[in-house]
């Protein structure tokens, strides 16, 4: 066959590109900051389609629009908003297993108002302690989401990010289980 076109490596290639990092791994990271779990399929597709955008400034609007959106859902309000903004600093970092280098500046801008608490969510969403953090992990799940159209199971899950973890420059095992996976053709028809 042709080897141009090699779809798994250029599968693996999206999931590292700028595309999946500004949109996809962007949603992800804010479940995991803010509840300590995976989006629902349901809710990534959802949450995708708020920041997209043709150019980059529409993106961007999109993400901040996003962010304040998130920050008002109920299940959020009711999880952070009674905290003092110490408090929300602290529980965001503790929700997400990091400490963010930062931190103490992100309180000392909330106390002054001149950082809302969207604004520190955003910023610990992004910080490079939850991108080390979480990177792997949100990688495994968009392969679940992107090519499987579904929520990962549990087990599935874990020994695909433990393959990961042990071998981080091989996305190519994992990019190419999921493309030859029996599931994934059965969506095309039979394998």
């Amino acid at each position: 066959g042709d080897q141009t076109c090699d779809r798994v490596s250029v599968s693996g290639k999206f999931f590292a590109s700028v595309e999946f990092q500004i949109k996809g791994y962007f949603v992800y990271r804010f479940y995991r900051v803010a509840f300590a779990r995976l989006p629902l399929y349901e809710e990534f597709i959802r949450d995708l389609r708020r920041v997209t955008g043709t150019t980059p400034e529409e993106v961007n609007a999109g993400k901040a629009a996003y962010t304040v959106e998130f920050r008002n859902r109920d299940d959020f309000k009711s999880r952070y908003d009674a905290k003092t903004n110490d408090q929300y600093v602290d529980a965001l970092q503790e929700t997400v297993g990091v400490q963010v280098s930062n931190s103490q500046q992100l309180k000392n801008e909330l106390n002054a108002g001149t950082k809302t608490r969207a604004d520190v969510l955003r910023a610990i969403v992004e910080s490079g302690e939850v991108d080390r953090k979480e990177y792997n992990g949100g990688f495994v799940a968009v392969e679940y989401f992107g090519y499987l159209r579904r929520d990962p199971e549990p087990k599935g899950y874990k020994d695909w990010l433990d393959t990961i973890n042990a071998n981080p420059n091989d996305i190519r095992s994992m990019v190419n289980g999921f493309v030859n996976s029996e599931e994934y053709r059965l969506r095309f028809g039979k394998p």
